[in-house]
């Protein structure tokens, strides 16, 4: 009873305050979230022999394929190319994951919404709880990889770390921003959806960024998306991220937090009538 009560405060509460006290309550109910991610991964793939493990697979051989067909013309060796494709690979799931999921995030959960009084929070938890699973098998493959071509690590990888920071705060102020357009406008998720297929032509995975100049350069910098991989990609493979990486990396950002903080604490309310 106390925290049902606690909850509809949170439900209740407006403004910027109500807004964070949704985003702690969510959080401190990991337990609620964890269960609800869990139950969807498994109801994916009942039935199925292998379960989970398509996960691994699905990824495997796109990163197969990839460095079979496309090493020849990267101008990097074959082994250094794989480690490029799987880490890019990896990090552009997770990233365009959170993009798709985050549209679809309230939506998706209409039902727990309007008859649950739960922080709306939880459900774009449970969300991101799901990526990180996908993440961490996926992470499996690349560390094979790594075995394979005997990655050996170098202090430049702690700036890794903040990069990791910076990824989980993008992913659930994204999350709850696109959660909340797309629960208005439902085109939304048709446009991320379609955009994200182009995304992965227009990143460096398939290709890779060293190297070119002029137009090209330009607007393979103007993607976000090079950036965000560049953080954390680059440390990985032994180089420190460019500095102009962390200043689009940083400004956009900065940029999401606020509308997310915004968007939240205007319309979270209104939530329940747009679904």
């Amino acid at each position: 009873m106390n925290t049902t009560r606690r909850i509809y405060k949170s439900e209740d509460a407006r403004g910027v305050g109500g807004f964070l006290q949704d985003l702690a309550t969510g959080l401190q109910m990991a337990e609620v979230w964890r269960a609800f991610a869990w139950d969807e991964i498994q109801h994916r793939y009942r039935r199925s022999i292998l379960g989970i493990v398509w996960i691994l697979i699905a990824f495997a051989f796109f990163v197969g394929g990839v460095v079979f067909f496309f090493s020849d013309f990267s101008g990097m060796s074959g082994d250094r190319f794989a480690l490029h494709v799987a880490l890019g690979y990896l990090l552009f799931v997770f990233i365009v994951g959170n993009l798709v999921d985050g549209c679809q995030v309230f939506v998706s959960s209409k039902i727990w919404i309007k008859a649950v009084p739960l922080p709306y929070s939880v459900h774009v938890y449970r969300s991101l709880f799901r990526s990180f699973v996908n993440l961490a098998l996926n992470s499996i493959v690349v560390a094979l990889i790594m075995v394979w071509v005997r990655w050996t690590p170098g202090l430049v990888l702690i700036h890794a770390a903040p990069a990791l920071v910076v990824y989980l705060i993008n992913a659930v102020a994204i999350q709850y921003l696109l959660g909340m357009v797309a629960a208005r406008y439902r085109d939304v998720g048709h446009l991320v959806e379609s955009a994200s297929r182009l995304l992965l032509f227009v990143t460096p995975i398939l290709w890779v960024r060293e190297g070119l100049e002029g137009v090209r350069a330009f607007a393979a910098d103007l993607n976000p998306l090079t950036h965000y991989i560049d953080l954390i990609r680059s440390p990985i493979m032994g180089e420190a991220p460019r500095l102009a990486s962390w200043g689009v990396v940083g400004g956009c950002t900065i940029v999401i937090c606020l509308l997310t903080l915004v968007t939240g604490s205007m319309y979270r309310r209104r939530l329940p009538y747009w679904l």
